[in-house]
């Protein structure tokens, strides 16, 4: 009977000191998503895709579009962002970050990433990193802007075949 509570007690102080270094490892990972911003990048993407639809938008009205017309293409292009943002605001996707975070790195991994952005490299890039991101997605969309014209030729060459 003695060796059954102590093996209890042993079987509980290991699932409590796992709970702790799990937590530890969560609150860590929680540090360093503060660290790095991560919901202020989660709400630029957010904005970003609303200038592009925008955009995509006013480039594909035909001509002799009615004003009329265009306000519900922006209505529905504001209730289609809506929807999306609820679907993946901050907030819901917080715990996900934490969850993939704590599967992908180990506990060394996450306290190497911890140092860097704390240091003073690491602090540069996360200060300059939002001025950098706009170039970043100019220069994608340039590229892509060159790869939308060779992807409707090869489109209607297979066609013509």
């Amino acid at each position: 009977m003695k060796r059954v509570a102590l093996l209890t007690s042993g079987l509980v102080l290991v699932a409590s000191l796992a709970a702790a270094q799990e937590l530890s490892k969560a609150a860590k990972i929680e540090r360093l998503l503060a660290l790095t911003n991560a919901d202020a990048t989660v709400n630029l993407m957010f904005d970003q895709m609303r200038t592009q639809m925008k955009a995509m938008t006013a480039s594909q009205m035909p001509a002799g579009t009615t004003p009329e017309q265009r306000a519900k293409a922006e209505d529905v292009q504001t209730q289609v962002l809506e929807l999306v943002k609820s679907r993946m605001s901050w907030e819901k996707m917080r715990p996900e970050y934490v969850k993939l975070y704590s599967e992908t790195f180990s506990d060394e991994e996450i306290d190497g990433m911890l140092a860097f952005y704390q240091s003073p490299a690491g602090r540069a890039m996360l200060e300059k990193m939002p001025a950098m991101m706009p170039k970043i997605m100019a220069l994608a969309q340039a590229q892509m802007g060159d790869l939308t014209t060779d992807i409707l030729r090869i489109a209607r060459d297979a066609q013509e075949k």
